[in-house]
């Protein structure tokens, strides 16, 4: 029961973060605003991910925590700790601070490359919808 109710907490989570740009824009005041869904080249960073199904393609921005986002699939998975290294030297190790404990018991660890960096990014997810 806890694990489905930490489960249903981090999508709510997602959902709310998701609605507040919509709602921090002013949407609803009469006449049809539409976003247009984020594309690759709209990204700073691509990169490839693992967390046990098979390599995936995820886009990211310059925040060290922005979602890594899976457009192929239309998933999102949030980033809450890193540990890469650059050519044998370890360049990041982080972990998000405030991170409830319930949460990090969901979280996966995935191998990660982006081409120059590689190791390990652990992540909730992936929850479904991309970001825009």
């Amino acid at each position: 029961m806890p694990k489905l109710l930490a489960t249903f907490l981090v999508t709510m989570l997602a959902l709310a973060l998701g609605a507040a740009p919509a709602l921090a824009h002013g949407h609803g005041h009469g006449r049809a605003h539409y976003r247009h869904a984020k594309q690759a080249s709209d990204y700073a960073y691509v990169a490839t991910i693992d967390c046990g199904r098979g390599d995936v393609t995820v886009y990211s921005d310059e925040d060290l925590y922005a979602p890594l986002v899976d457009l192929e699939h239309h998933r999102t998975y949030l980033p809450i700790a890193w540990d890469v290294e650059v050519g044998g030297q370890t360049v990041l190790q982080d972990e998000k601070p405030n991170v409830a404990k319930g949460l990090k018991k969901l979280a996966k660890k995935c191998s990660y490359t982006d081409g120059v960096a590689t190791g390990t990014v652990t992540v909730l997810g992936p929850l479904p919808g991309v970001p825009n």
